[in-house]
């Protein structure tokens, strides 16, 4: 047995109030012109940069062996929640890495993020010693969550580029170039056959709880409606593990 890793985690809720509960809202386009979109939002918000101008946010989705989170979304399900491990520009995690455990409840949203650190590149960490090592650094009251979803199912990829408000009210998201990596039968993060979603493009509202009209008022530039997507859904439907309609 593969011996686990001291990962240390501290949960960021404690200091970002922004992950607490918020409004989501998600717009996207199946053919979409990543220039275009992004010439609107410069016009209308500021650019963040955190250390590259465009960001390569890699996460592996867990669920149950009856993907019971993904039958959630597609049943539109006022309670679920979803757990996902979250890296960023590497194609394979190293020593720093992020647990998520989103909510929704009907309308609002929320995430627990905790930041983990480990003497080793968790890559290198074979699933069963990856959660093992995870489960042994959760403060008690997120165990049951994560215990909840033992089965990694796949990666999501894609590039995100990020924008906010000159008031700092609401912040924006552009996530492209997505890329799928089913994990299912994997015994180790895996990013082999990759599946691809061409021209998708999502873009991502996070507002407070209220301030909705005042996002859709700010991307009626680009003629699109909210709708409901959870790229967790398209993954598995696009690597064949969900069927439509199911």
């Amino acid at each position: 047995m593969q011996p686990t890793a001291a990962i240390d985690a501290w949960d960021e809720g404690t200091t970002r109030q922004d992950l607490a509960v918020r409004k989501e809202l998600k717009f996207t386009f199946d053919r979409g012109d990543v220039g275009a979109i992004r010439q609107v939002l410069q016009q209308r918000c500021k650019r963040i940069v955190h250390h590259e101008p465009v960001s390569w946010v890699r996460s592996v989705y867990f669920d149950n062996e009856s993907f019971a989170a993904c039958h959630a979304n597609l049943d539109g399900l006022g309670v679920r929640t979803k757990v996902r491990l979250r890296w960023y520009d590497s194609l394979q995690p190293k020593r720093k890495a992020y647990l998520e455990i989103k909510w929704r409840r009907n309308r609002t949203t929320g995430k627990h993020r905790l930041h983990l650190t480990s003497p080793i590149d968790l890559a290198e960490l074979n699933f069963r010693t990856l959660r093992r090592s995870i489960r042994a650094s959760l403060p008690e009251r997120f165990v049951g969550a994560f215990a909840g979803y033992p089965q990694p199912v796949s990666i999501v990829q894609y590039c995100r580029e990020h924008f906010v408000t000159p008031d700092r009210s609401i912040r924006l998201t552009m996530d492209y170039a997505l890329t799928f990596y089913d994990q299912f039968s994997k015994s180790r993060i895996n990013t082999s056959f990759p599946a691809t979603m061409g021209d998708f493009v999502v873009v991502e509202g996070k507002t407070a709880v209220g301030s909705e009209q005042q996002l859709r008022r700010l991307l009626s530039p680009l003629a699109v409606r909210a709708s409901r997507c959870s790229k967790y859904v398209h993954s598995c439907r696009l690597l064949g593990l969900v069927r439509c309609g199911e």
